[in-house]
């Protein structure tokens, strides 16, 4: 019986051992699920805090567009002094105080002339006041043998054009060595004058004042004498046009003496390109332009009394019909006649090209009728 009683106690310890033990591992495993809980909840916090701090940002530094670069300069400005303040109080605390010579450590920094501004002044004239002509990149090319406005527009993604107005060149005509600023993107340098506004600008080139502002990183509208501004996708304005005498029509005229082989009727002076000039009271003639270029003719049989360079035209060609007509080719690359010469209609007289005051390559054809300009498309199936 006493045996029986000490087995009986023995077996009620281990179950209360063993009880103690599953209520030991419930706490700790009830403890760990309420730290997973917590730990989740906290992460699941902090993530949408910041998303908010995201979204506040982003709107903070698109408010306005433009207004982006104001904030970013603000807040470094803000920064900086931030750090200034921290390391003058570190100095003064001797924390950057070296052990060996007890010199302090931190370095100094400039912050410029403290007469810039006056107490009038805001932070967009420290960024009208900087001295960057430009805030874009140019690239420089040199032409190469083989080149032309074309196939180096075609490298750099831009067109012919854009590499025109940046370089100041007229027509097609490059030389190899020639060296060239290409710009980024299509558009226009603009160098600013007195009284230069930024609508001003867009309006003149027909752009984007948004776009002058991203592509400079404009941060108001203060602008700089001497500045150059990049605008893009503008287009240089065309000059208004004036009522005046047309250039070729300062070719001298001539008497028919007789000769050629006129036959009273006129042909398509080239076999290609398509009119891109019409004949108007300042423009006495058509412009024919094609690319590359390509073979001209007698538009009818004559005598050539002009076939030489002559001002503006370049080389220009004038054969005399008879009859009081004559008729104009200018500008051309080459002259395959000569003055004096007679020629035949549908005969090869030169090659188109640009040269005089060309701005591409084209024919200038003209019709003169008793001495006065008149409509080729009235005499010529152009």
């Amino acid at each position: 019986m006493k045996n029986e009683t000490g087995r009986s106690k023995k077996a009620f310890l281990i179950v209360d051992l063993l009880n103690f033990l599953l209520a030991l591992v419930s706490y700790i495993f009830l403890r760990l699920k309420l730290l997973v809980v917590y730990s989740w909840a906290f992460f699941i916090w902090l993530t949408l805090e910041l998303d908010n701090l995201k979204d506040s940002l982003v709107k903070r530094m698109f408010w306005g567009r433009s207004s982006f670069y104001r904030s970013t300069f603000q807040f470094s400005v803000g920064l900086t002094t931030l750090a200034l303040g921290v390391s003058g109080l570190a100095g003064r605390l001797n924390l950057f105080l070296p052990e060996d010579n007890g010199v302090l450590a931190y370095p100094s920094e400039s912050l410029g002339d403290a007469d810039y501004l006056d107490e009038e002044a805001s932070i967009q004239a420290i960024v009208a006041g900087n001295t960057l002509v430009r805030g874009f990149d140019v690239q420089k090319y040199v032409v190469q043998k083989g080149d032309n406005l074309s196939s180096i527009a075609e490298k750099f993604g831009v067109s012919a054009d854009t590499i025109r107005w940046a370089n100041g060149i007229t027509g097609d005509y490059i030389k190899v060595g020639q060296e060239l600023e290409i710009l980024p993107i299509n558009g226009v340098i603009h160098p600013v004058k007195s009284g230069d506004t930024i609508d001003a600008i867009a309006e003149k080139y027909q752009a984007s004042v948004q776009d002058i502002y991203d592509i400079n990183w404009l941060d108001s509208r203060i602008l700089k004498v001497g500045q150059e501004l990049l605008v893009p996708n503008g287009r240089m304005p065309q000059p208004k046009p004036v009522a005046q005498p047309p250039v070729v029509a300062t070719a001298p005229t001539y008497t028919y003496t007789g000769g050629g082989g006129g036959t009273g009727s006129f042909i398509r002076p080239c076999g290609c390109g398509r009119i891109t000039n019409w004949f108007s009271a300042w423009h006495g003639g058509v412009d024919i332009a094609q690319n590359g270029g390509c073979t001209i003719v007698a538009a009818d049989g004559g005598v050539v009394v002009l076939a030489r360079w002559y001002g503006a035209g370049g080389l220009q060609i004038v054969i005399n019909h008879g009859n009081g007509f004559e008729t104009l080719y200018a500008h051309n690359s080459s002259i395959y006649v000569k003055e004096g010469q007679s020629v035949t209609r549908g005969q090869p007289i030169g090659y188109m090209g640009a040269t005089g005051r060309a701005t591409g390559t084209h024919l200038h054809f003209g019709v003169k009728k008793s001495g006065i300009w008149v409509n080729p498309l009235a005499y010529v199936p152009i």
